[in-house]
């Protein structure tokens, strides 16, 4: 990770303001990253998670004006409340993009964390959290399952969309089947955390082998759309399409799960049948 690139040299600037900042406030007794900054996994173009500890006197007051608290920091340019958390998604001036997640003092200990980076407060703090790399097979489970069938659900898709004249969605949404579905079953082989890590990061996480298997297949889906040829996007959607099925069915059956028996034959022969030629 190259710290001089200008993304980074604004990224890190902010983080010292930060600390610089909220270390002296008394409402915030410890701050410290959360994501690729803590996990090891960041390169120069990450984002930043901040987490800041928030004692319970000052909740009401800081959560309420919590777009202020942040823009002590730097000028906001863009914000949203993050749905399900006390967070607040902001691009920053610069650009920087940070998210600010708000944590009560009194439930730090609540959730577990896979990783933390402190940047101040005392020990004691910090030995409050649940660190842990392993999500549990639970939660695993889950994300696997949605994902893989949500995908299969809706696996008619390429061909309605071509039968439309959609080509541009179609190259869209199959270059988005490399990255959401295959690249996190690749990934699910040697790490546990594949569906829950940023899906603009997975990919940099696999062994080459399989980033070169991903970017061939996207190279053969490029070519058969700008060549026109109906019918070699047919054959590499089929191909793309028997690699999520066999990845699928092997993680299913290392989870527990059960793989749809019927699926993988009977939209191959769909696909071999009905693709617009």
């Amino acid at each position: 990770m190259s710290e001089d690139v200008p993304f980074a040299v604004r990224r890190g600037d902010l983080i010292n303001r930060a600390i610089a900042i909220f270390s002296a406030d008394t409402r915030f007794p410890a701050g410290w990253l959360e994501g690729s900054l803590a996990d090891g996994s960041a390169d120069s173009y990450s984002d930043i998670d901040l987490h800041l500890s928030v004692i319970e006197s000052a909740w009401d007051e800081v959560w309420n004006g919590r777009r202020g608290v942040i823009e002590q920091v730097a000028p906001i340019l863009a914000s949203l409340d993050i749905m399900g958390v006390f967070g607040v998604g902001c691009l920053m001036a610069g650009p920087v993009k940070l998210d600010v997640f708000f944590e009560r003092e009194g439930g730090l200990a609540s959730r577990p964390r896979i990783a933390v980076k402190r940047l101040w407060g005392a020990a004691e703090i910090y030995e409050r959290f649940k660190i842990g790399d392993d999500l549990g097979d639970p939660a695993i489970k889950f994300a696997l399952e949605s994902n893989v069938l949500g995908l299969l659900q809706g696996a008619t898709w390429p061909v309605r969309i071509l039968a439309r004249g959609q080509i541009e969605t179609f190259l869209f949404g199959e270059i988005l089947l490399v990255e959401t579905a295959l690249v996190p079953l690749m990934l699910l082989e040697t790490d546990r955390r594949a569906f829950h890590r940023n899906m603009f990061t997975r990919a940099k996480l696999l062994p080459a082998g399989r980033r070169d298997e991903c970017a061939r297949l996207v190279d053969r889906i490029e070519t058969s759309v700008r060549n026109g040829d109906r019918a070699a996007t047919r054959d590499v959607h089929i191909e793309l399409f028997q690699k999520l099925c066999h990845l699928a069915r092997a993680a299913f059956a290392r989870y527990g799960l059960e793989f749809p028996p019927r699926v993988e034959s009977e939209m191959v022969e769909f696909y071999k049948r009905e693709w617009p030629i």
